[in-house]
């Protein structure tokens, strides 16, 4: 990656300008939504259920998947992306068209590459069908087309749909809402993340937009893909992720929408004999992705699952700020970088930004759970570097070090050192 080249790019020029609005925005709305409740008594709430949820982890699991079991949704465990795909290819029929909703770790098991050669697929979120529009990537996991301008949005809709719109947020939102709309209403699967699962049995999906209260009840066959993490014991701890999401997400007090999916559509209106498919799917699928979350357990980093994807340390991070999505992969920011070097390898994790982190901890501040990333990114450091991954800076200083007692090489009287390595 040319850092160079990139930091000169019009995308990442637009990008900073678009943020520093964004960043003002989301500020005045999580400082008044923070003034509502005991910021605090969240936190240490939030970090709790997440210790009590993954230290016993497999209790949880097999506990939740036999509630659902009971309750009518059909389970399935992929122990990573390629085997996450072909069960859900199993589930898809080809040529069927899906609706789908933002979801990270459908991005992450790269399922649409896959299903885009044999299905239609409609992303239903406002910002990601934009990206989509635009020929862009996401550059945020709540607010994903927060880097485009307006007036490109514009222009690729017109020349795409033929439809010329007003450089307005509202008129866009009109003409995306009635676009969608129409796709929902005829397809008959739907395809969504969740936010949370409890392991007494429900799914909670959070919005605010209401594409996933339709896109989960308007189909014949709702699929549902999440990592394990997910899972918290009871419904209780659930919506305390929930109300955590809202708040530091987006600002909010809570989110417009939680959706709480426990089994298919039914009903038992006729003699008490319980029919499924009445008026929402017939069908629930869950399907749970380890994809490397186990191995984060192993390893003593259980931290970096207490991430819940709110994208507060996002705004923040004086790294994130310059180069965006180029931080990190699947996931953004120094917990992205986290998560790659397991969902992924450490290897992937060196290359897109393993050492950009200034270990400044603004991060670990702004986070719902006070997740302390620099700590993490540093123990990541030390294995990389055990592996022989590491800048050529580092292995001069380590070099520096051995021979000179400092970083800078040889240092002589009055004079300033060639090359300044920070450490």
């Amino acid at each position: 990656m040319n850092l160079n080249e990139l930091l000169a790019s019009s995308r990442i020029k637009n990008a900073k300008e678009v943020m520093e609005k964004a960043f003002r925005s989301y500020l005045t709305y999580r400082q008044k939504s923070l003034e509502k409740i005991d910021a605090e008594k969240l936190k240490k709430e939030l970090r709790k259920i997440k210790e009590i949820s993954l230290s016993n982890l497999d209790e949880l699991k097999k506990k939740a998947i036999e509630n659902f079991k009971s309750q009518g949704i059909k389970v399935f465990e992929a122990k990573d992306s390629e085997e996450a795909r072909k069960i859900l290819l199993k589930i898809i029929p080809e040529n069927e068209k899906i609706v789908k909703s933002k979801s990270n770790v459908i991005e992450e098991i790269q399922l649409k590459k896959f299903l885009e050669k044999r299905n239609k697929i409609i992303e239903t979120d406002c910002g990601d069908f934009l990206v989509e529009i635009c020929g862009e990537s996401s550059t945020h996991p709540v607010t994903p087309a927060l880097h485009i301008p307006i007036e490109k949005m514009v222009e690729k809709i017109e020349e795409k749909f033929k439809v010329k719109l007003e450089k307005s947020p509202e008129k866009i939102i009109a003409w995306v809402k009635e676009y969608l709309r129409k796709e929902i209403l005829t397809s008959k699967i739907g395809l969504t993340g969740a936010n949370a699962i409890s392991s007494d049995g429900a799914i909670f999906i959070l919005e605010n937009e209401g594409n996933i209260s339709l896109v989960s009840k308007l189909v014949e066959k709702h699929i549902i893909v999440a990592g394990i993490e997910k899972i918290v014991p009871s419904m209780q701890d659930a919506i305390r992720v929930c109300q955590a999401l809202a708040i530091w997400g987006t600002g909010t007090s809570l989110p417009s929408y939680i959706n709480i999916i426990s089994s298919p559509s039914k009903t038992a209106d006729i003699q008490k004999e319980i029919v499924y498919g009445a008026h929402g799917p017939k069908e629930v699928f869950l399907v749970l992705v380890d994809n490397g979350r186990s191995k984060v357990i192993k390893n003593d980093l259980s931290e970096i699952l207490y991430c819940i994807n709110c994208g507060s340390c996002l705004y923040f991070c004086p790294i994130y700020r310059q180069i965006f999505d180029n931080y990190g992969y699947d996931y953004f920011g120094g917990i992205g970088i986290a998560k790659t070097a397991f969902i992924n390898d450490l290897k992937k994790a060196f290359e897109r930004g393993l050492y950009y982190c200034t270990t400044c901890r603004s991060c670990k501040v702004n986070c719902p759970l006070e997740i302390d990333t620099a700590e993490i990114i540093k123990k990541l450091r030390e294995i990389s570097v055990n592996e022989k991954i590491e800048t050529e800076s580092n292995k001069k200083m380590i070099e520096n070090i051995r021979e000179y007692g400092n970083p800078f090489g040889k240092v002589e009287e009055g004079k300033i050192p060639k090359e300044l390595y920070c450490c």
